[in-house]
């Protein structure tokens, strides 16, 4: 309990609204730029890119050339969403609530010194959970608990970044690697994902246990109200652009390994990692009349006495958080009074765009110049 308190006041003197503004800031002017003029930026890099390497000095000239090398790797490490599971202005419970996993194997082209290109494939699995996250904090987060929605997504991301040593290095070639090197990577790339929710927990009456529901994907579910009559939100896109952004400490463990430790986060114009958006709950009637019964259910969670990931009864923080709401009605219970506290018309999530971190430790093997590029004379 005293690191946790330690790290809320650390965090606490941030201010995340403003940060998240500047994030949401970069991300649309990274982003809608590179959107709007696509072709034309294709066409500048060609043009630059032949210049550059066709030229003596160029970095693929033949002086240059020499002094390149080539790392592949695979690594893993650790996933954190933040979105409308996890608030930004809760930022510090993101680091160690929820975690998930990832897996990455890259190739790195080291250009000059100083300077690499590296194409990474990523597998991430990213989840929230308004049981968990909101139970760190009932008396501030009350209403996400009420709200009681999860997801899982499991994202496919490909990558293609820019590495530049922080420090300077002198050293030629593999052999002049420096033993420990601070770096900065930008980059940009896609992912491919699809959300997923777990079914509402049924009650074995044989053992008096609950039991927990499969995985249930959610896009085609519509669970905002996506395509349903009368609604103007538009199914989203399972592919999604994304712009890497990352620190990390390279380590020299001998002429043919490095250790490398990462950490970066992913900025993506996109607001339904975890299938909710800014919108209201969908009419009942209306999205099981289109959708069926498992799109009402899954689209409207603050209902369940039990949670759907864990199997846990709700009841005793659900009348806590509802205290906090205001409502101190004797045997509330979500199954009955939910409705009254978190009604249909409430938002489901805000405008928020989402976001992850990654942190990747990754052990690389070093190709020395056994992989060249061709010198172009």
């Amino acid at each position: 309990m005293t690191l946790e308190i330690e790290i809320k006041k650390i965090f606490n003197k941030i201010d995340f609204k403003i940060v998240l503004e500047k994030i949401e800031k970069l991300g649309n002017a990274m982003f809608k730029p590179i959107i709007k003029y696509y072709n034309f930026i294709l066409v500048l890099m060609m043009i630059v890119s032949s210049h550059t390497f066709a030229q003596k000095n160029g970095l693929f000239s033949k002086k240059n050339v020499l002094n390149q090398y080539a790392t592949v790797g695979i690594g893993g490490g650790s996933s954190h969403y933040f979105g409308d599971l996890a608030p930004y202005s809760r930022f510090y419970y993101g680091i160690y609530t929820n975690v998930r996993w990832n897996g990455s194997i890259n190739y790195t082209r080291f250009l000059t010194a100083n300077a690499a290109a590296r194409v990474s494939y990523t597998y991430a699995r990213l989840y929230g959970d308004d049981y968990t996250f909101a139970s760190r904090n009932l008396e501030k987060m009350s209403s996400n608990y009420i709200r009681n929605l999860s997801f899982r997504n499991d994202l496919q991301e490909f990558t293609l970044s820019g590495i530049f040593n922080i420090l300077p290095q002198y050293g030629k070639g593999s052999k002049g690697r420096s033993n420990i090197m601070p770096y900065g990577a930008v980059g940009i790339g896609i992912y491919g994902h699809s959300p997923k929710a777990r079914g509402v927990v049924a009650f074995d009456q044989s053992t008096g246990l609950p039991v927990k529901a499969g995985w249930e994907s959610l896009r085609d579910l519509n669970t905002s109200g996506q395509g349903i009559p009368g609604s103007t939100l538009k199914t989203y896109s399972l592919v999604q652009p994304v712009m890497p952004i990352a620190l990390g400490l390279r380590v020299k463990i001998n002429a043919n390994f490095d250790f490398t430790a990462e950490a970066g986060v992913r900025l993506t114009p996109f607001d339904y990692l975890d299938d909710v958006g800014e919108s209201s709950y969908p009419s009942k009637s209306i999205l099981k009349n289109n959708g069926g019964d498992l799109a009402a259910a899954l689209s409207y969670r603050a209902g369940e006495d039990y949670a759907a990931n864990s199997g846990d009864l709700r009841l005793v923080n659900f009348i806590q958080a509802a205290s906090q709401l205001g409502f101190n009605n004797a045997g509330i219970a979500p199954s009955t009074n939910a409705e009254d506290i978190h009604p249909y018309s409430t938002l489901r999530g805000s405008k928020r765009i989402d976001s992850y971190i990654l942190t990747q430790f990754t052990l690389s093997y070093v190709l020395s110049n056994n992989i060249k590029c061709p010198v172009i004379k």
